[in-house]
């Protein structure tokens, strides 16, 4: 036995016996624990360590046990060798080993590992801790909503709820990842953990949880999908929203706000009726309250925000108006839900804690651990066949009874950057139907940053608003004019694309990402599994999105974008809005996009059903697609699917639509079908085949004509998005089809387009010029190498096509360029070669450069803080020094030269510092500190004053304290005066010299 006596940990001892019972192995170890090992099905296995040997195997967190049946591990075998034990099942063998006690899976199709233990198990009185091995390919995802991390390798997670909404917080928390090698792991248990993916030590995976039971589902599989069904097999499969929740939400307080008179030159000030009003907590100064139905001021009631959507010309779905609050008059929520019903609104209830549900509740808004109960409730005392639950945390296997949403610090735009890693990373941990509020909760106030975030986020599982905990309004028309009518559009886009989506979330019961990132459909090209692109995403597979994460602008005021990837070598994309295509495998440069245009690209080969059995086809090679719809009621029997599949081959385009199949009410049996083709040309001719009958279509030469028939066929050269029109003149092409009512349970519609011409001409290889000299001299000025940037120069000014990492990055001229969004501390190989059209040159030789380090990597962590005052409950003093910027520390008191606030920050050892940095809160200022002292200790004792009484400003700037050659163990700081009541902070943070 290896043990620390010091902090009482051991290893788990060698194998010294075995036995098969009645439901599962028995294993013995030479240090005392006994483990039941279960087989429960294909790639489900199960091991259970309890060192106080209760073995409570039915004591499961949110998993169901009873659906298994003793099959599988009846007919598993089992085998002792000299150094192992070996249960056989299915394709799998899972080896045991006997000294030392490591356990590893065997895949016999595949002929290698799919996950082993580096190391045996580790106990302690209240911790376990499993060692895995790690492969350099392989990489891990999972561990729920981590906002701003979907890819860990690396990185170290916390499995534990943490209050923080921003970058680094753990909006829901889950003991589950899995590994592109072909496994994962469902820990069952509700205490908190950390999961370190070879950040301490590489190569090396270290899974840790305060408990002292060890207790882990192992699950296998051969794709990601795969892996995902198996822990909805466990945990359950996701709900399928009713369909007004793929609608524009808004969540706000109709209870407590107060308004204030105010100027349309105030940023904060919303237009409400004739006049311009802003939040305020001052009842004195407050001309007007909020209210539900009028009971107050009509025009500060949640009335009438529905009647200002519906003037707005907004189609509002759903609606929360007591965010935050509980009514006291319950007979007022249901007047208000009486009215929002007769509008076409859904009304939701927010509630902590048991409640009854007021009457004509649609829906709800609650905790997660309250999302199972709302569900019974809204399914026995208001009938809805398939109720939904909104929480706003959650953990492993809340995805069969609630939807996650949250919302943040608007107006900034990491932030969006952050919520597509944490959105990608919810859907990875088996949570598809996850949304973040546009523009956060509280702050705000920058029109660009709402109107890109709306943008992007018209394209996920959920749109939403959460309006009143902040100065800022947060609907969409608070801005100007061009503001709300980009909105507007996209959300008449999203409105298409509902079939699209709500296919979506049906197939996300089988294990299919609603959101995906890019190595879920390009899973042979190893940068899709890091962060590199993470600020991409897919909906589905057939659209790609890169939202516009940054301020950088052109001459024009349109934004810039660079390395923007779309992947794929063979793979052709068309911007949704322009129709402009582009070839895959390609990093796209100095892209320029105006404020309306959101890079959206289409794969090709993409079939949509545009709803109601409009279908819009973007043809390459061949490809399909299968459209659900239902009648909104959760009977399976009651839904029905489509399939339409298209192939080109040689200039001739087929498409076939089947019969519908599955069960349609009768009065939806009859329907007329729309096809929209994406082409380049003029086709030859146009065969149309029902049932195999060709059928005459008259071609009409005007659109208006066309419209009119009930069937027919026109080639229109002004094809676009009607919605965005006005700000793209349409110039695609299309060969538009319509066909009259039919029996579309008994109808094959073929359609044969001869001399089809789409995308042909963009994929295409460039051809190597011998007139075109190689680049010589292309060099790296090391003076302007950061962490995540750097400058690469040539000798002639000239497009030129740069290879980094294998990538080839294009759309770049001139004499220079600089690369943004690199990885700290990495290599990159590059090559360099002119362009002309399709023609290159040679590549230049092969050179290199590595990015420094950055600054966080010289970062102190784990100090310890403490404090002579109190903090408010969800800001702890921890947040202090967690390294976090989105988390924030305050104080519950006011501080005074009298009574000054005393931090001590204490090292793990003797550091030699560079500086300190105050961050402060990125809400307001107030809470900052004005006047400071600083004194250092190197023997954690005595104290010596370094800076007296400093003077600083409340404002956003981070204030810096240069600390030299100073050496310290701990560190004094006085804090004798703030800007506000409180004092707060983001985080001190404490910089070690550089080495």
């Amino acid at each position: 036995m290896i043990q620390n006596t010091q902090t009482n940990k051991h290893s788990l001892g060698a194998l010294t016996g075995a036995s098969k019972c009645d439901h599962y192995y028995e294993l013995h170890f030479a240090t005392g624990e006994i483990a039941h090992f279960y087989v429960l099905a294909d790639g489900i296995f199960r091991l259970l360590i309890d060192p106080e040997q209760n073995f409570s195997e039915n004591q499961v967190a949110n998993i169901q046990l009873a659906q298994f049946d003793n099959t599988a591990f009846t007919n598993s075998q089992v085998r002792a060798t000299n150094d192992s034990l070996i249960i056989h099942t299915g394709n799998y063998q899972i080896i045991f080993g006997q000294n030392p006690a490591v356990l590893s899976i065997f895949d016999e199709s595949l002929h290698h590992n799919r996950m082993r233990q580096s190391q045996p198990l580790e106990f302690s009185e209240n911790e376990t801790r499993e060692f895995l091995a790690e492969n350099q390919n392989e990489f891990f995802y999972g561990g729920g909503l981590q906002n701003g991390y979907f890819s860990h390798k690396g990185h170290k997670i916390a499995i534990k709820h943490d209050q923080i909404t921003g970058k680094g917080g753990v909006i829901m928390p889950v003991p589950f990842f899995w590994s592109n090698a072909g496994y994962g792991e469902l820990r069952n248990t509700t205490a908190a953990g950390s999961y370190d993916f070879g950040k301490t030590q590489r190569g090396v995976t270290v899974l840790a949880h305060q408990d002292a039971v060890f207790d882990t589902f192992y699950l296998l599989g051969t794709t990601p999908k795969e892996i995902l069904q198996r822990y909805f097999t466990l945990t359950g499969k996701p709900m399928l929203l009713p369909k007004y929740a793929l609608g524009l939400g808004h969540i706000g307080n109709f209870c407590t706000t107060l308004w204030q008179p105010s100027h349309a030159q105030e940023r904060n000030a919303s237009k409400i009726g004739n006049n311009y009003y802003t939040r305020t907590k001052d009842e004195n100064a407050a001309s007007g309250k909020a209210s539900l139905n009028g009971e107050e001021n009509y025009q500060f009631s949640a009335r009438a925000l529905i009647d200002r959507y519906h003037a707005m010309h907004f189609p509002i779905s759903w609606f929360v108006p007591n965010y935050g609050e509980q009514p006291e008059n319950e007979q007022a929520l249901s007047f208000f839900n009486e009215y929002a019903q007769t509008q076409g609104v859904h009304p939701g209830f927010w509630h902590q804690g048991e409640v009854d549900l007021p009457e004509k509740t649609d829906f709800t808004y609650t905790a997660a651990d309250e999302a199972a109960q709302d569900t019974a409730k809204l399914q026995s005392e208001s009938q809805k066949e398939r109720p939904l639950v909104l929480a706003d945390s959650g953990t492993a296997g809340m995805q069969k009874n609630a939807a996650l949403i949250f919302g943040d610090v608007g107006g900034n735009w990491d932030n969006i950057t952050n919520q597509v890693a944490g959105l990608l990373g919810a859907n990875l941990s088996g949570q598809p139907l996850v949304g973040a509020a546009v523009d956060g909760l509280q702050g705000g106030g920058n029109a660009q940053i709402n109107v890109r975030d709306f943008e992007w986020k018209s394209f996920t599982a959920l749109l939403f608003n959460f309006d009143d905990q902040g100065n800022f309004s947060k609907n969409p028309f608070a801005y100007n004019k061009k503001i709300t009518e980009i909105n507007l559009a996209y959300l008449k886009l999203r409105q298409h694309l509902a079939s699209y989506i709500y296919t979506l979330n049906e197939r996300a019961k089988s294990g299919e990402l609603i959101l995906r990132p890019l190595f879920s459909e390009f899973p042979d090209e190893r940068a899709n599994y890091t962060a590199q692109f993470g600020n991409e995403f897919m909906l589905g597979p057939d659209l790609l999105i890169a939202p516009i994460t940054n301020g950088r602008e052109d001459k024009n005021g349109d934004s810039r974008k660079d390395n923007l990837y779309l992947p794929g070598k063979k793979t052709l994309w068309i911007d949704l809005f322009t129709g402009k295509k582009y070839a895959g495998g390609k990093v796209y440069n100095n892209l320029t996009f105006p404020l309306w245009h959101l890079p959206v690209f289409v794969r090709g080969g993409s079939i949509f059903d545009w709803n109601k059995r409009d279908f819009l086809l973007y043809p390459q090679e061949q490809s399909e697609a299968i459209s659900y719809d239902d009648d909104g009621t959760i009977a399976a029997s009651n839904s029905y699917t489509t399939k339409i599949c298209s192939k080109v081959e040689q200039e001739k385009l087929v498409v076939t639509i089947a019969p519908t199949e599955g069960n349609l009410t009768k009065k939806f049996v009859e329907q007329p079908t729309s096809l929209t083709i994406m082409c380049d040309s003029y086709p030859d001719a146009v065969t149309i085949k029902i049932n195999d009958q060709v059928v005459p279509v008259e071609e009409y030469g005007s659109l208006a004509a066309f419209n009119h028939a009930h069937e027919g066929i026109f080639y229109n050269t002004n094809y676009g998005l009607d919605e965005f029109k006005k700000y793209h003149k349409n110039t695609q092409t299309a060969l538009q089809i319509k066909l009259a009512a039919r029996d579309i349970t008994a109808t094959e519609i073929e359609i044969t387009v001869r001399n089809f011409n789409y995308g042909k001409n963009v994929l295409v290889h460039e051809i190597t010029s011998g007139v075109l000299p190689s680049p010589k001299l292309p060099a790296v000025d090391s003076s302007k190498i950061s962490a995540h940037s750097f400058e690469l120069a040539w000798p002639h000014e000239s497009a030129v096509q740069i290879e980094i990492n294998n990538l080839l990055y294009v759309g770049i001229t001139g004499k220079s360029f600089t690369f943004h969004e690199l990885a700290p501390n990495t290599r990159y190989i590059i090559r360099m070669r002119y362009a002309i059209r399709n023609k290159v040159s040679e590549w230049s030789d092969l050179f290199g450069v590595i990015t420094k380090h950055a600054a966080k990597d010289y970062a102190i962590e784990n100090i310890e803080v403490t404090s002579n005052c109190d903090s408010k409950e969800n800001h702890p003093l921890s947040y202090l020094t967690d390294l976090k910027l989105a988390s924030e520390w305050q104080t519950s008191q006011t501080v005074s030269p009298e009574q000054p606030l005393e931090l001590t920050f204490s090292f793990e050892k003797v550091e030699k510092l560079s500086r300190m940095v105050f961050v402060p809160r990125n809400i307001d200022h107030n809470g900052d500190p004005l006047v400071v002292s600083i004194a250092v200790s190197t023997d954690g004792e005595n104290y010596t004053t370094y800076a007296d009484h400093l003077q600083w400003k409340a404002d956003t700037k981070n204030k810096v304290v240069g600390l030299r050659d100073v050496r310290a163990k701990k560190v004094h700081l006085t804090i004798y005066q703030s800007s506000g009541p409180i004092v707060a902070a983001r985080e001190i943070i404490f910089f070690r010299a550089k080495r």
